[in-house]
């Protein structure tokens, strides 16, 4: 992940993972379209399931 999404620090990917392994799910980050879907389907390629979902 932290290769993937480099604006994360080593702790707040320990914590998205905790948060998806406890939940089943997790937020990772918000930001424009264009950068979700080049950060889920990186994600993806590196076996983690990434869907991305309209900001409400």
């Amino acid at each position: 992940m932290l290769t993937t999404v480099p604006s994360l620090t080593q702790s707040q990917a320990v914590n998205i993972m905790m948060e998806a392994h406890i939940n089943t799910i997790a937020l990772v980050i918000s930001c424009a379209q264009e950068h979700a879907e080049f950060y889920s389907e990186t994600l993806n390629n590196h076996g983690l399931t990434s869907t991305i979902e309209p900001d409400e």
